[in-house]
């Protein structure tokens, strides 16, 4: 139980970590990410175009499939996947459907919250099958 809870305990903290590296590398990379990235951070106006939203998003489900995996590897339990998975879906729920609808574009809110748990499930699945996690019964 106490690993399962680690597991989750983990896959969460990974998830941000994760996201937040990827997009503090890409901003290295594209001066522009990196300014309209200082503007979300310091300001909470988001100014991103259409493909850095896209880029976005797509960390996110990066993110999420990273995190799901290491969950299950850490808990040796499918279980702390859908846990997982539910904490993050039901987070990105209220932050992306409720308070931030009106400050960001329809579809990226979507572009985020929707793929959430499948995105977190596909990486406990990958888990289950390509690492040493439990096998699927």
């Amino acid at each position: 139980m106490v690993r399962s809870v680690i597991g989750v305990i983990v896959g969460a903290v990974a998830w941000m970590v994760v996201f937040l590296c990827v997009a503090f590398s890409v901003a290295e990379f594209w001066p522009d990410y990196a300014v309209h990235g200082r503007v979300w951070f310091q300001q909470h106006v988001y100014e991103f175009t259409t493909g850095m939203s896209v880029v976005n998003a797509s960390f996110w489900v990066l993110a999420e499939i990273i995190a799901g995996r290491l969950a299950v590897l850490i808990a040796a339990r499918r279980q702390a996947g859908w846990v997982l998975a539910a904490v993050i879906g039901l987070y990105l729920a209220y932050q992306h459907l409720y308070v931030e609808w009106s400050n960001l574009p329809w579809w990226y809110n979507l572009a985020v919250a929707i793929p959430a748990v499948p995105a977190t499930l596909l990486g406990a699945r990958f888990a289950s099958r390509f690492g040493r996690g439990p096998q699927p019964a």
